[in-house]
């Protein structure tokens, strides 16, 4: 394998069209190689295993984005010559079920794919190399901790405006017969 199908680690910000007038979207990572597999039915409440699959026979392989929107992570599949869309995974909180690891291996995933029009499938997807899986868990979790820490800052921000409205303004201006002195130091030269 040569170092270009590696994965790009440096967030870029991109255009985007729809959803809200503020939110942004940006590249937070990608990697040029993953695979996608069609999975079994989930037999117990344990979850997912890689070993139910043939990890050897995948349905598709192709290039992953992980785009962030405003609070909405969005994970697209999609063709690494052409850029056509295979797939959407949009993860609207941490802890969902939209992204779930697999039980038996660090590599492979669960995606709950979406087509924007209400109905959804899931899918396998792994990675041939565990530190792209690394990476793909460690932008969805820095994503996640991003966005807490946004909501802590906005909460802070309306406590402080919220007392700011209420304590009582003070009058700092200048009454009559009162004087300001300056004193400044000008070089000469």
């Amino acid at each position: 394998r040569t170092n270009s199908m590696s994965a790009s680690a440096a967030p870029v910000a991109v255009q985007r069209i729809a959803s809200g007038p503020t939110d942004t979207e940006v590249l937070l990572w990608t990697c040029q190689e993953m695979y996608v597999y069609q999975i079994p039915p989930l037999k117990n409440e344990s979850g997912h295993r890689a070993n139910d699959w043939d990890v050897n026979k995948w349905l598709w392989s192709g290039k992953l984005s992980v785009f962030s929107i405003g609070n909405v992570v969005q994970v697209r599949l999609t063709d690494p010559t052409s850029g056509a869309l295979f797939a959407m995974c949009p993860v609207n909180e941490p802890g969902s079920k939209a992204i779930d690891p697999v039980v038996d291996s660090s590599r492979y995933f669960v995606l709950r794919i979406d087509d924007g029009k209400g109905r959804h499938a899931f899918i396998g997807m792994g990675f041939r190399d565990r530190d792209d899986s690394y990476n793909f868990n460690a932008t969805l979790q820095d994503h996640w901790k991003g966005v807490a820490r946004q909501k802590e800052a906005d909460a802070i921000r309306e406590e402080a405006e919220a007392a700011a409205a209420e304590a009582p303004l003070r009058d700092l201006s200048l009454k009559d017969g009162e004087k300001i002195s300056i004193k400044v130091n000008l070089p000469k030269g």
